[in-house]
């Protein structure tokens, strides 16, 4: 047992004095390194020494430099990339721009044409032209003669805008207008009641019954006893029945105006009911005093009888 400590002491003390030898001999060597230079065309060599740390300096110069020179190159590929694609960017802002102001001009072209028809429909419906002050300005327009091509679209656009809203208040005044004449038109009798010839006229004459002279407050259209009659504008019907003298009566308020058919020998519409120009109303007769077969029309105007030919239109001129 003895023998075998004192063994494995030897054994420790051996491993520990290679240790110690391999360590002073790895120092020596870190100490300097040895240059053998032999000339050309020469047998002596030369020989020098070169300190460790003077090496060691060396390769981490050489290691700094060499990194230094990677970097930049990468900075320099990058920078190279990110300015090709910032060239790249500006090159399809300035192509969007430009489409965008090439739609900018046409969207102000547009605009004046809706401008010039503007003022066409005033003066087709003779109404006065409402003044346009488009009055725009401020510091903001410093700006425009410089290279901001998005801020200058920016206030084109504005400007168009204004432009737009105010062409559409004309345009809405004109609608109105136009809808306001419309109703009138649409409720003003323009039309025959009924295909025939006219036998008696507007005015003085004498009665056909007692041989005096009279207001023929209408004018009596003579046609085939069932000729169907037609409502002259739009409206809605007043009256629908019996009347003395007048036999079947259909009257019919016009807002403006008031149309009244009388002697039918059938009634087609009733009291509250809504027409239109052209609906039929009823059918020719003889109904009341009457001589013969006819219509009697009239046209009023405030409760007054007018001449109902000033109503009615020729054929060939379009109401609808």
């Amino acid at each position: 047992m003895f023998n075998t400590i004192r063994l494995l002491f030897l054994v420790l003390d051996k491993f520990q004095m290679k240790a110690i030898l391999l360590k002073y001999f790895f120092k020596d060597i870190m100490k300097h390194f040895s240059v053998i230079v032999i000339p050309d065309g020469s047998e002596t060599p030369v020989k020098f020494w070169v300190s460790s740390r003077w090496v060691f300096g060396i390769i981490c110069g050489l290691l700094i430099f060499v990194a230094a020179n990677v970097g930049f190159l990468t900075w320099n590929i990058l920078n190279s990339y990110n300015r090709a694609h910032i060239l790249h960017e500006n090159r399809l802002l300035e192509e969007n721009l430009t489409r965008t102001q090439s739609r900018v001009d046409s969207l102000a072209s547009m605009l004046g044409s809706i401008s010039e028809k503007n003022q066409a429909l005033y003066v087709i419906t003779d109404i006065d032209e409402p003044e346009k002050n488009f009055a725009i300005g401020g510091p903001q327009f410093e700006i425009i003669e410089g290279n901001y091509s998005l801020t200058r679209l920016e206030l084109q656009l504005d400007s168009l805008i204004f432009v737009a809203s105010q062409e559409y208040i004309a345009m809405d005044s004109v609608s109105q207008v136009i809808e306001h004449r419309d109703k009138v038109l649409r409720h003003t009798p323009s039309i025959k009641p009924m295909p025939g010839f006219i036998s008696s006229g507007f005015g003085k004459r004498l009665d056909p019954l007692t041989g005096t002279w009279r207001m023929h407050e209408g004018i009596d259209i003579c046609a085939p006893r069932g000729t169907k009659i037609h409502a002259t504008a739009d409206g809605r019907v007043k009256f629908a029945g019996s009347r003395s003298g007048f036999g079947k009566v259909v009257i019919i308020d016009h807002i403006w105006f008031e149309t009244r058919y009388a002697h039918l020998n059938e009634i087609k519409v009733r009291k509250g009911q809504k027409v239109e120009r052209g609906d039929v109303v009823g059918a020719c007769g003889r109904t009341g005093r009457a001589t013969g077969v006819h219509l009697h029309y009239e046209v009023r105007i405030a409760g007054n009888p007018v001449n109902p030919k000033n109503y009615i239109l020729p054929y060939n001129i379009c109401v609808d």
